[in-house]
């Protein structure tokens, strides 16, 4: 798991009585909207006993939780904080960095879109994905 700055919401269903629960509103949630449809899995899988995290995307993480996040090194981190690709801010009287989730998120689902892109590029030009 990222270590994440401040609370984050855990859902867990010790019990069968709130197994059941879950299960039940899992069923009455309207799944047409995508947000429904989040709700109804989440819901779901606390039906099944797992645990669920839900973080806010104001949340901060460090840079090595970036890192973590996206796949990368905390050095590729750095860079990206260099040159202003993730904003950050500085804690008081600290080197120390923190960086929004909801950004670091943005950024990882954009590095996906990007790839996805590359990938289509390629298949187009008659290359393997990967290569250059």
């Amino acid at each position: 798991m990222v270590p994440v700055a401040g609370s984050m919401s855990v859902l867990v269903a010790a019990d069968a009585d709130a197994r059941a629960s879950a299960a039940r509103l899992a069923a009455e949630v309207d799944p047409t909207s995508e947000f429904g449809a989040t709700v109804r899995e989440v819901f779901e899988e606390v039906a099944k006993g797992e645990q669920v995290v839900i973080l806010r995307p104001d949340r901060e993480v460090t840079p090595a939780g970036a890192a973590e996040l996206l796949g990368v090194t905390r050095q590729f981190v750095d860079r990206l904080l260099a040159d202003g690709v993730l904003a950050f801010r500085r804690l008081p009287s600290s080197k120390h960095r923190r960086i929004k989730l909801g950004d670091v998120l943005a950024l990882s689902a954009e590095r996906g879109r990007r790839r996805q892109g590359t990938d289509a590029i390629r298949a187009a030009l008659g290359q393997p994905a990967g290569q250059v």
